[in-house]
């Protein structure tokens, strides 16, 4: 009897570690911090990196539990430069049995607003189907968020408001040994989020291509809870031109699940949601 207690607890854990995949390792649920919005004006210079794959295994108290891709690309257009962030998320083989994910997310960006102007999150976790787009209203000063045909409108403040993909990739290029501390403001189902993230330390790190140093990247809103779940969050980044995102790690009150850089690979947008 105790045995199946101890299983039927370690199963709720694993569902639960699978269900929070895609939400963490891609900033999925915000709570409202403090902070300033950005405050880096429109220049020439590309807002985050592009044109790279970028492939991560994900660990769940060291026993990998799925996998995530993350590709970005630029679409040049007469008006505007529009960047697009996709990200696929999936379980593994073994974690599929408990809770499957097959998800898919695209931000678009753009130069000209140096704001995110829609966000596109698909796919399937656990046997449920989710279709949700978020579009930037500018002109309106809001967002309308459709999840399955159910539209709501989200009033923003910010002149500057980024997606959870576009907040992971603007900090990479915001933060440096040299600047240690940014501000973004990240839209929300309660509206506009301004958030502070700070350099903490340099670290030497191993990476897919040996060893090498990062920034130890942390968030601090104002009530130390970024997630749903309360947790903590760090990046590492590394401090070469790339700012390569080496690692996503999340310390939850159920265990600590880490996204570790596998393999970069020629761009190429891979459909992993099936």
């Amino acid at each position: 009897m105790k045995g199946d207690q101890q299983s039927s607890r370690r199963r709720r854990r694993l569902a639960l570690v699978g269900g929070v995949l895609v939400v963490a390792v891609i900033l999925g649920s915000v709570h409202r911090g403090a902070g300033l919005g950005e405050s880096t004006d429109p220049t020439s210079e590309p807002p985050f990196p592009v044109d790279e794959h970028l492939t991560y295994d994900v660990l769940y108290l060291g026993i990998r539990c799925g996998s995530l891709t993350l590709t970005s690309f630029a679409e040049v257009g007469v008006d505007d430069t529009l960047y697009h962030i996709v990200a696929n998320a999936r379980t593994s083989k073994f974690f599929d049995s408990i809770y499957r994910v097959r998800v898919r997310l695209e931000s678009v960006y753009s130069v000209r607003r140096m704001s995110s102007i829609s966000y596109h999150h698909t796919g399937k976790e656990k046997k449920r189907a989710k279709d949700e787009l978020w579009v930037v209203d500018f002109d309106k000063r809001e967002v309308q968020r459709n999840r399955d045909g159910e539209i709501k409108t989200i009033a923003i403040e910010s002149a500057h408001v980024h997606d959870p993909l576009a907040y992971l990739y603007r900090m990479r290029a915001l933060l440096s040994d040299s600047s240690r501390q940014a501000a973004l403001a990240m839209v929300t189902s309660d509206g506009d989020v301004e958030t502070v993230a700070e350099v903490l330390e340099k670290r030497k790190v191993k990476t897919p291509f040996g060893k090498g140093e990062a920034l130890i990247v942390v968030p601090r809103p104002k009530d130390d809870e970024l997630f749903d779940k309360k947790g903590s969050m760090e990046l590492w980044v590394g401090i070469d031109d790339r700012r390569l995102l080496y690692r996503v790690v999340f310390d939850l009150p159920f265990g600590k699940l880490v996204a570790r850089l596998d393999a970069i690979e020629e761009r190429g947008v891979s459909d992993e949601s099936s």
